[in-house]
Order: structure tokens, then C-alpha cells, then sequence
């Protein structure tokens, strides 16, 4: 019995390198990293990171938590359809065509796919080619693609709050009098391998009690399969780690509930149905909520009355060994006061070899910073100013 398992568990983590959705998946983040460093050179004339920075996340946090997770999914007897699988890739394929990763939400690409699939069963559609992987479809295979759908909102969640804040890329964008604001979009692809179970194959049961989620199948086999989760979501009136990490957690919690009438769907199957709204119109309203309020709120990165407020830091630059952070004021530069991104830089070249910063930091407490200047470091710190644009030198933004 565990040669077998263990065998099966090869066998489906090879076919993981078959998947469609692996390879495109790499391409996606190849192509969000080059119109991402595109739109950088377009508003600050440099890129903050490199375009493969991408595809570096997407192979990131996701792989680690999705085969932890393969634990529960498996070790519960969540029995997956295969045409489910089948139409979730194809979802997030569809969906990461648009560009627009908020859709890349496993409430969107696994919600739509349930949908499709309920539809299929209830209306008894004939599908050329498609009606071998629907005839066995039932109850029970129908409501674990909501169960499945819960955990991987919840995965989401998580990644949104460990990796979705982090090297957000900062924006220009034009307010409602016409200035130039900053702005900082988080944008992520992550890619989630989990192994599931689908109901045809050569594993049976080990215990009496398992599988606990499915109806109707006997035999089984391991898959392992690439969940592409996507997240998107731009920051005008606060620091994006701050609002990113609560759209994390409301994520989070709100796969947590979806899962938890998944599992009750099982004896009433209309729960599962209810979850799967649940989690679509959940997922939009959080969106909404946080769209709602930033706009109402003044924005974050503007020109300030006293001091130039930092919008973004490039890597191995200066500012970063001087441990500056996105979001601070400079007050003074080597004693001088500085107003302008003009007077920055003036201020700084009056020593060459040294600078020395008054810092009004994202706490509201001001501090120092000092450090040497070496033949080679970037010219300007490496800073990157919500600063001197046509218009701020004698309006602020409300």
C-alpha cells in the first residue's frame, strides 16, 4: 500500500511538468515584468527591479504553502472531477490573458468554473469532446470543487499578506484638479502546485472514514496540479504594506468561511452553492471596499508642505544602506532645508563624499541618517520623489 502511494505520488508530480498552465504561467509573469519595468522607465526615465523580478515571485511563497495544504486536501479526501481541473486551467488562462490579475482570484477562476460545471450537470448539456471528463459528474465531486475553492481563497490570503506588499511599483497618476500624484500598484502571480485527488485510478481506500469528501467513486489517483492565483490592487491614500496586508486578511477569513459551508454542503448540497456566491461576491466586495475608501481619502504620495516625501527606492542604491523607506519625508539634507526635489539634490552635492538626513519618518517621528558617499553609488541616492512635476511647485494636492 505505501509503495503504491508513494509511486502514485511520483507519478502525479511528473505529470505536474505536462500542465499547460506550468509554462504559460512563466510567460504571464515574463509579460507583467516587461510592461512593469516599461511603465517605471515611462514615468521615472528607471526600473526599480528587473523584469524577471516577476517570475521570481511566481515561483516563490505559492509552491511551499500549496504543498502544505496538499496535506489537508488530501489527507481529507477532497476527490477533485477532472473536467474541473480541466476548466479552472482553462479560467485562468482566459482570465490572465486580460492582464488584470484581480480576476486571477481563485474565487473568480474556481468560482466560474463550479458554475459552468453545475450548469453542465442540471441542464444535461451535450458538449462534443468534453462529454467524457462530465458523464460521471455528482453531488459530491460538484461540492468539492467548493471545498477546494475555500482552501485556495485562504492560500490567497496568505500570499497577499506575506508577498503581495512587498516591491510594489510606484505610479504617477493625474488627481481630480489635474496634478501629478503617486500612487503604488501591487501586482502578483503566484504559482500553487497541490497534489488532489481525481476519482479514476489504481489507489483505494486506506481507511473506512476516507475519503470523507466525494459521492460515488471507489478507485483513485494523485495529481499534481499548477492553481495559478493572481493579485492586483493599486494604493493612492495610504502606504500600500498597510492596506495590502488587510486586503490579505479579509481574504484569508473569507476563505475560511466559504470553506467551512464547503464542508456543510456535503450533507446539504444548496450550502455549496451558497459558498460559491458567497466567495465571488465576497472577493468583489473587498475589491470594491478598498476602492471605495481610497478614493475618498486625500492621497498618500504628493507634494508636501514641508520636506520631499519619498515614492520609491531602487534596489542596492544608497538610500537603502541609509535604511530609508518608502513613505518618509527628508526634511534637511546635510543641514539644509529642502522643499523641492531641485533643492535635494543641490543640497546633497554640496558634499560630494557624505550626506547627512533629517528623516520625518512614517511614524511621525523625525530621526537621522548619515552615511558615506562612494565613487560608483547613483547619482541621486536612488530615490525616487513624489516631487517636482509640472504644477506642485506652488499647489498642493487635497
Amino acid at each position: 500500500m505505501v509503495e503504491l502511494w508513494l509511486l502514485e505520488m511520483l507519478k502525479g508530480f511528473g505529470k505536474l511538468f505536462l500542465h499547460p498552465v506550468l509554462y504559460l504561467s512563466v510567460f504571464f509573469a515574463i509579460m507583467a515584468g516587461y510592461y512593469r519595468v516599461k511603465r517605471e522607465r515611462r514615468d521615472f526615465n528607471t526600473r526599480l527591479l528587473d523584469g524577471y523580478h516577476d517570475m521570481r515571485v511566481l515561483f516563490s511563497y505559492g509552491i511551499v504553502l500549496g504543498l502544505l495544504f496538499s496535506v489537508v486536501t488530501v489527507g481529507a479526501g477532497v476527490v477533485i472531477p477532472f473536467a474541473g481541473l480541466i476548466l479552472i486551467g482553462a479560467m485562468s488562462v482566459l482570465f490572465a490573458l486580460t492582464g488584470r490579475f484581480q480576476l486571477m482570484s481563485a474565487t473568480m477562476t474556481v468560482g466560474v468554473s463550479y458554475f459552468i460545471l453545475v450548469a453542465v450537470d442540471y441542464f444535461q448539456w451535450d458538449i462534443p469532446y468534453v462529454n467524457t471528463y462530465v458523464e460521471n459528474l455528482n453531488l459530491g465531486l460538484l461540492s468539492s470543487i467548493v471545498v477546494l475553492l475555500g482552501i485556495l481563497t485562504m492560500i490567497e490570503g496568505i500570499l497577499v499578506v506575506l508577498n503581495g506588499w512587498k516591491h510594489t511599483s510606484p505610479r504617477l497618476l493625474k488627481s481630480a484638479r489635474g496634478l501629478k500624484v503617486g500612487a503604488h500598484l501591487g501586482k502578483k502571480l503566484w504559482l500553487v502546485p497541490m497534489f488532489v485527488l481525481v476519482p479514476t485510478g489504481s489507489l483505494t481506500l486506506p481507511f473506512e472514514w476516507w475519503p470523507v469528501f466525494t459521492l460515488g467513486t471507489e478507485t483513485y489517483s494523485l495529481l499534481c496540479v499548477p492553481f495559478l492565483l493572481g493579485f492586483q490592487q493599486l494604493v493612492k491614500s495610504t502606504l500600500p504594506e498597510a492596506a495590502i496586508k488587510h486586503t490579505g486578511s479579509r481574504v484569508f477569513w473569507l476563505g475560511a468561511f466559504v470553506l467551512t459551508l464547503a464542508v456543510t454542503g456535503f450533507w446539504a448540497p444548496l450550502f455549496s452553492v451558497g459558498a460559491a456566491v458567497v466567495a465571488i461576491l465576497g472577493r468583489v466586495w473587498i475589491a470594491y471596499r478598498h476602492r471605495s475608501v481610497d478614493d475618498s481619502k486625500p492621497y498618500f504620495f504628493k507634494r508636501q508642505p514641508n520636506g520631499v516625501m519619498i515614492l520609491g527606492i531602487l534596489p542596492g542604491s544608497p538610500a537603502r544602506k541609509l535604511t530609508l523607506q518608502v513613505g518618509e519625508i527628508v526634511l534637511k539634507v546635510n543641514g539644509a532645508e529642502v522643499n523641492t526635489e531641485r533643492a535635494f539634490y543641490e543640497a546633497l552635492q554640496k558634499n560630494g563624499a557624505y550626506c547627512k538626513l533629517e528623516v520625518l519618518g512614517t511614524n511621525g517621528e523625525n530621526r537621522f541618517t548619515q552615511g558615506a558617499l562612494y565613487e560608483g553609488d547613483h547619482h541621486e541616492l536612488g530615490i525616487l520623489f513624489a516631487d517636482e512635476v509640472s504644477g506642485w511647485e506652488h499647489h498642493q494636492v487635497s
